[in-house]
């Protein structure tokens, strides 16, 4: 028998022995309850084997009525339940119960189907994680392995011995990128609370920023310009920094040479707004719609260099903030992400100074 028919048999097991518990209650309370009499008013002998009589008919009439009844309208529901759940410990996440026929087990159904999709998108995620990451994995170590192997060759110019180097200590550097972006997201989504929060001045973190990147901006001839409010913002330093890097960053990759990209911070009594708009290559709504996904790459020019987890990282941290974190775009004009930050200390806003 499969386990089909045994889960069937055990549910018409349980629906029996619900009946027959039934009927020996009925049963023993009437018996009670002709005993009662007996003894209170002495009936007789016939009266009372023919009340044990009636006791016994009316018990097995009930307890056939509410197998009937369970059976009926509780089995269509339970079989399609465990016959979903049987699917799910197979494997199969994209099972769905009808809910518009769920009588009344539609909490149970919805929660269900909310269940497997969150199974099928956490099954979809990890194997485009694994492989992403393997693609990604298999190109610099395959690059540092047939570089070291030249350079211990011997027979190649000192020119060529640098080239090398620089190409392993890149793809060595992009190794390490990956390693701490899967690190960053798995802790982000094991995090409830931000620890080592301290007031910091959020302007000149931008500014610092800014200043970190100057090689890749200035390496594309991008003009940088930003108007900061001075902001003392509660917070952790360094998960704020990785964000505000991914931004910018992700802005200078996406803006070709000679391009514009401008940072503005506006400091208000209860929250700091910062913008980073950019006159790159823009997006569609699609693509917009999907960029803060786990793993999400677009099939954009220059979108394939990582796993798809910068911008995911990014609106991890926004939200352990209890901000937002929102993008507008178009294609061919560019895109301005806006990061919005709770601050209940109050902020300090003067005249703006430029980056």
């Amino acid at each position: 028998m499969d386990k089909k028919n045994n889960a069937d048999m055990s549910v018409v097991f349980w629906h029996m022995a619900q009946a027959a518990i039934v009927l020996i209650v009925a049963l023993i309370a009437f018996l009670g309850f002709e005993l009662t009499v007996y003894l209170v008013w002495g009936e007789s002998p016939y009266i009372i084997g023919r009340s044990i009589w009636l006791a016994l008919s009316m018990s097995l009439l009930v307890g056939g009525i509410n197998y009937y009844l369970v059976y009926s309208f509780s089995y269509r529901y339970f079989s399609r339940l465990t016959g979903g759940i049987e699917k799910v410990s197979g494997g199969e996440f994209n099972v769905r119960i009808d809910e518009d026929n769920s009588g009344p087990f539609l909490d149970v159904f919805r929660n269900f189907n909310k269940m497997t999709a969150e199974l099928q998108n956490a099954h979809t995620l990890r194997n485009d994680f694994i492989n992403s990451y393997s693609h990604e994995l298999k190109t610099p170590v395959s690059s540092i392995n047939g570089f070291a192997e030249l350079l211990l060759e011997g027979n190649i110019s000192e020119d060529e011995r640098t080239r090398y180097l620089r190409i392993i200590r890149d793809e060595s550097a992009r190794l390490a990128y990956m390693a701490d972006g899967t690190i960053l997201q798995s802790k982000l989504d094991m995090q409830q609370i931000i620890d080592n929060k301290e007031p910091y001045s959020l302007d000149e973190q931008l500014r610092k920023c800014g200043i970190i990147l100057a090689p890749k901006w200035n390496g594309k001839h991008i003009t940088l310009s930003g108007e900061l409010d001075e902001v003392i913002y509660n917070g952790n330093e360094q998960m704020m920094r990785h964000l505000w890097l991914n931004l910018i960053g992700n802005a200078v990759k996406y803006t070709p040479e000679h391009g514009e990209i401008s940072i503005s911070l506006t400091g208000w009594a209860d929250c700091a707004v910062v913008k980073v708009t950019d006159s790159g290559i823009g997006m569609n709504a699609e693509t917009a719609a999907r960029i803060f996904e786990k793993y999400y790459q677009a099939e954009t020019v220059g979108a394939r260099q990582g796993l798809g987890l910068g911008l995911s990282i990014a609106r991890g941290i926004v939200e352990l903030c209890e901000g937002t974190i929102e993008v507008e775009s178009q294609e061919n004009k560019g895109s301005t992400f806006t990061v919005t930050l709770p601050n209940k200390k109050e902020s300090k806003r003067h005249e703006k100074s430029t980056v």
